[in-house]
């Protein structure tokens, strides 16, 4: 029985038959408690370990401790270093945990507290499940569009020097590209109706070989509404405009940020880059938002869009799955990545196929740092009719009801995504009932707690 689950091949993974007694126990509950009891073992952390897995917690609890101390002068960012503590202590027993009982047997189950770091890989999916509930929240029932917005490669080590204000530029300019664009469509309509398009910005900062690379994703309604908040159609965009107005604006911001902040020597080197990107890119930057072939209006396809664009926007740099090993003794990370470049080649002797990695623990580290966000700093942000800030109600009804956004949070829940994604419920003692938390044993004072 493999099914859809990890480590449920019971003919492979068979790390479950050392615990005969446990197992007994289990099938004379029902099979269905048996098969519980067999994922939940096969997926302990002793048993992936056996099975070579390899967690980025293990790479920084090596690796850490001498890191901080070389480069000090790196870790000054806002809010890096707790992150990172916070992350190395994620479902540590010393900082607090919850303890299950059953009511029927005696058995316990304990779990840590969560760190709730956005460099952890089990609670990023928590914060972008969240965030893509959040999302789907504000989704109208109309048919959306995702837009990719792309700086060029030049600039990109300047983002990093810069970081906050060079991004905050960055949403900025997509922001105020599509406000023109809207205006382009109906000059004078656009102010006596004071039209607005809808869309949410999700910030991407790496590619899937881990370089820095920030660039915008954009969910956007294929509709514009006004004062009275009637939304009208709207499903025709100009990336001829778009690219421009893009590139302007990005420059635009750009240097008004050098003349304020830099010396003159670096203003007239990034007045001389621009001139030269203005030349080489005379049609504006990377712009990308085709048109779906079907409308989609459905709860499923939205749904599937928001987790895609939010995984990016609160997930470490890299799955733990693209992790091939980690040698303790030498320090050697090994990894892969699919180029995008393949992504569009239909001939499978023209791609250049699966890339490994092999680099030190600290160089690996030293490129997971860099897509941490600094502490306060959204990287999903609402425009337009989607925004906080509107005060007009949109006429049109939401895509998802109350019931659904419900069941989107109650999935969230950390019991609900272990049975996503590993088909086996936490809380399931092996004789058939259901744990409860015993408040007196847990440990309530812990640092997470």
């Amino acid at each position: 029985m493999a099914g859809p689950y990890r480590n449920s091949d019971f003919k492979v993974n068979t790390y479950f038959k050392r615990f005969p007694d446990q197992l007994e126990a289990a099938r004379k509950a029902g099979y269905g408690v048996w098969v519980n009891e067999v994922r939940k073992l096969n997926n302990c952390f002793y048993a992936r370990k056996l099975q070579g897995d390899v967690s980025i917690r293990e790479i920084f609890r090596a690796v850490w401790p001498s890191f901080k101390k070389r480069h000090a002068e790196r870790l000054g960012r806002p809010g890096l270093v707790a992150c990172v503590e916070k992350f190395i202590g994620c479902h540590d027993f010393a900082n607090g945990y919850l303890y299950y009982e059953c009511p029927k047997c005696g058995d316990f189950y304990m779990v840590g507290f969560s760190c709730h770091s956005r460099i952890c890989p089990s609670c990023g999916k928590k914060y972008r499940d969240a965030r893509s509930a959040k999302v789907s929240a504000k989704c109208l029932e109309v048919p959306h569009r995702q837009f990719v917005f792309t700086i060029p490669a030049q600039l990109r080590t300047f983002f990093r020097l810069h970081r906050k204000p060079m991004l905050d530029a960055l949403f900025a300019s997509v922001s105020e590209s599509f406000r023109l664009l809207l205006r382009k469509h109906a000059p004078k309509a656009y102010r006596r109706e004071g039209r607005k398009l809808g869309f949410v910005c999700f910030l991407h900062t790496f590619g899937r070989d881990l370089k820095w690379h920030p660039h915008i994703h954009a969910l956007v309604a294929e509709r514009w509404m006004g004062k009275d908040g009637a939304l009208h159609k709207l499903d025709f965009f100009s990336f001829d405009f778009l690219r421009l107005a893009f590139m302007n604006e990005l420059f635009a911001r750009v240097y008004a940020f050098c003349k304020a902040e830099l010396p003159t020597g670096e203003r007239r080197a990034m007045w001389l880059l621009m001139k030269d990107l203005r030349e080489k890119y005379p049609k504006g930057y990377y712009v990308y938002g085709p048109k779906f072939s079907n409308e989609r209006t459905t709860t499923r396809d939205i749904t599937e869009l928001t987790h895609y664009i939010a995984r990016y926007a609160s997930h470490p740099a890299i799955s733990e799955r693209r992790i091939e090993s980690f040698d303790p003794k030498t320090m050697v990370v090994r990894w892969f990545y699919d180029p995008h470049e393949d992504d569009d080649v239909g001939d499978e002797t023209e791609k250049k196929g699966r890339q490994y990695v092999e680099e030190s623990a600290e160089e690996f580290v030293k490129k997971l740092l860099i897509h941490v966000p600094d502490k306060g700093f959204q990287q999903i942000r609402y425009y337009g009719f989607y925004s906080n800030k509107c005060k007009v109600e949109p006429q049109t009804g939401l895509l998802f009801s109350p019931s659904q956004l419900a069941r989107m949070l109650d999935d969230n829940t950390w019991a609900k995504g272990l049975i996503k994604a590993f088909g086996y419920d936490p809380t399931l003692c092996k004789c058939g009932a259901q744990m409860r938390v015993n408040y007196e044993l847990s440990d309530m004072k812990g640092e997470y707690g």
